[in-house]
């Protein structure tokens, strides 16, 4: 009998625990908070870099500039939106540069048969990076005063 009244008497919280997820709780709340808070800043265009290396840069309202020694390895298209050609030791990218949405994607790419660089988010539309892993190419925003990395956080 006496086990059996320990059992009843026995509480499945003690004050501790509770405690302990009380605060866990609020600080799950608060980083939510600072989350959905954040102030996201519109693009002011992209950097593409190959293995680190910066070869191609947009900037909206300004246009692009072809890093020196890459002049025959990346290509520009005018039409409906730019479309910039980046061919790498292993294959080619094609990113699409859309001025008037200020959005920036990877139209097409030679890199897998699922090509997932494609489905990326594009770039101004929430997305700050885009990445082709095969072909080392890595598309970056330009957002303020830093214009070299993506905006994290």
């Amino acid at each position: 009998m006496n086990r059996t009244r320990q059992i009843r008497e026995h509480k499945p919280f003690a004050r501790g625990d509770i405690i302990v997820y009380v605060l866990i709780v609020a600080l799950i709340v608060a980083l939510f908070c600072i989350y959905l808070g954040r102030q996201t800043q519109e693009a002011d265009g992209i950097t593409v870099e190959v293995h680190g290396e910066v070869v191609y840069r947009y900037e909206f309202g300004s246009g692009g500039t072809i890093s020196a020694g890459w002049e025959d390895r990346v290509s520009e298209e005018r039409g409906d939106v730019l479309q910039v050609r980046i061919e790498t030791a292993s294959g080619h990218n094609v990113i699409a540069i859309d001025e008037a949405a200020r959005t920036v994607r990877i139209q097409d790419a030679d890199c897998s048969r699922q090509k997932d660089c494609t489905h990326m988010q594009a770039i101004g539309e929430g997305g700050d990076v885009i990445v082709c892993i095969p072909h080392g190419l890595t598309v970056t925003s330009l957002q303020g005063e830093d214009l070299s990395r993506p905006g994290i956080g």
